[in-house]
């Protein structure tokens, strides 16, 4: 008889067929035979579900594969995570990494067996001791980090008999192979990216944002959340009603009222310090490095208030992707809007901007797999909020930038490249010549070229100005 040694996985007892299963940058829907997720890779990872593909309430968790206390860069174990204990209160030996989250009816969600249960440390060993069997079922799915080609494209079956290549394989066989290498390749390439995407989230981060973690029966740590929780700012309160879940979704969605993010606040009506008058508040309003600075230092602790805000653009981008989120949506325009207008910090924040460049160019590859396109959610088509930002930002880099071996500027090279492909973006004032029809006052229509300089400018000679009537 066959055993199989348990990698990392999640177990989802009771989860209804149809139901929708993210894990990741991968969505899929579950069936009669589906039971869980194995192979799961070290690192972050935020599984998700919801009734329908559609606009339905997403509820989901973030949960570690590995020591915990390395996730994030920089010092960020300041989150001390309990670990399970015996009823002696030894510590209890954690085993391999079996997550077990069941699906509630009443919530529509998955929660995970209670710590404090007896009944529920015995549920556990029951469905660990099941696992070998549902294994061999083909019951737990293994964990890809993108779809692969061959999942999309069904593969070739049939070939002429006289068809040879230079090594005499049968022609399936060859393709067969390819389709193996770019699999493999695609696999390689979404782990990275994913890696890419969290490699400042800790639970230091998550314990702020969210609030403390949900401790499972084997003492693992999960942070809960749901494409209803909203940051108090973001609310449209009605009154009479105390929770902005409730206000948003009516009180019949959730037992439990919805967990308000705790956010950085980002203020970009006052950009200056206490106490500041004349030019210098005019200054800081133009170039809001200032209240970047206080707020790294404000939440720099024992780890780089860099790593804080990092992290927290990582957040809310993964948590509009996955999960639709409207408050993380506003959260992450803030963060790139006070960041990508802090002139003075292309200078004296290198690491820290080309580090934001370099997240924002691998969100910007994923804006296509939000339902609808990332810009049109919050009815900004065509992305004019972060192209004005980015044109800022170049004019900036190249007012003050003279270093061609700057970080700053060859991540900004590279994504403007990549924006001008992708989205025929023009990041320098100037360079933009559009055409189209322009209707006179007689009907007539002629052609017209222009180059947008009057449309959202506001530098040089079109700067607004105050004068003395």
């Amino acid at each position: 008889m066959s055993t199989h040694q348990p990698t990392p996985t999640i177990l989802l007892p009771d989860l209804p067929p149809k139901t929708l299963v993210g894990i990741d940058l991968i969505t899929f829907t579950s069936t009669p035979n589906f039971h869980g997720i194995r192979d799961l890779s070290p690192g972050w990872h935020f599984l998700y579900t919801g009734a329908t593909e559609t606009l339905s309430l997403r509820s989901g968790a973030w949960f570690y594969i590995g020591d915990i206390t390395t996730a994030g860069k920089g010092s960020n174990d300041t989150a001390l995570v309990p670990q399970g204990r015996n009823k002696n209160g030894t510590q209890a030996a954690l085993g391999p990494e079996i997550y077990i989250w069941k699906w509630d009816a009443n919530t529509e969600s998955l929660v995970a067996l209670d710590s404090e249960s007896d009944s529920a440390r015995q549920e556990s060993m029951r469905y660990k001791a099941n696992l070998g069997s549902v294994w061999q079922s083909g019951g737990l799915f293994k964990y890809r980090s993108r779809i692969a080609p061959s999942m999309l494209v069904k593969p070739a079956t049939e070939s002429e008999p006289d068809e040879k290549n230079e090594e005499d394989q049968p022609k399936p066989q060859i393709e067969a192979r390819i389709q193996t290498e770019d699999d493999a390749q695609t696999e390689e390439s979404g782990r990275r990216d994913w890696s890419g995407l969290t490699d400042r989230i800790s639970p230091t981060l998550l314990s702020r944002v969210i609030g403390d973690p949900e401790i499972d029966v084997d003492g693992r740590p999960r942070w809960v959340l749901s494409s209803a929780s909203t940051a108090n700012r973001d609310a449209d309160h009605i009154p009479g009603v105390d929770s902005p879940a409730e206000a948003l979704h009516g009180p019949e969605m959730s037992e439990e009222p919805e967990r308000e993010f705790g956010f950085i606040p980002v203020d970009l009506k006052r950009t200056w310090r206490e106490g500041a008058v004349g030019r210098e508040r005019t200054e800081a309003a133009k170039d809001r490095s200032w209240a970047l600075g206080d707020l790294i230092d404000r939440y720099a602790g024992e780890t780089s208030g860099g790593n804080q805000l990092l992290g927290e653009l990582q957040f809310t981008f993964l948590m509009v992707l996955t999960m639709m989120n409207y408050s993380c949506l506003q959260q992450w325009k803030r963060l790139l809007e006070l960041i990508l207008t802090s002139r003075s910090a292309i200078l004296d924040r290198e690491a820290f901007m080309s580090e934001v460049l370099r997240t924002l160019s691998l969100q910007l590859q994923r804006c296509d797999d939000v339902d609808g396109g990332l810009f049109e959610i919050d009815g900004d088509e065509g992305g004019a909020f972060l192209r004005n930002l980015l044109m800022k930002l170049r004019q900036a880099v190249d007012d003050l930038v003279v270093d061609t071996g700057s970080e700053v500027k060859l991540e900004l090279d590279k994504l403007e490249e990549w924006v001008k492909a992708e989205y025929d973006w023009e990041l320098r004032r100037g360079a933009v010549v559009r055409r189209g029809m322009l209707q006179l006052e007689d009907g007539e229509q002629v052609e017209m070229d222009w180059d947008g300089n009057d449309e959202d400018d506001e530098t040089g000679e079109y700067a607004p100005m105050i004068v003395d009537m």
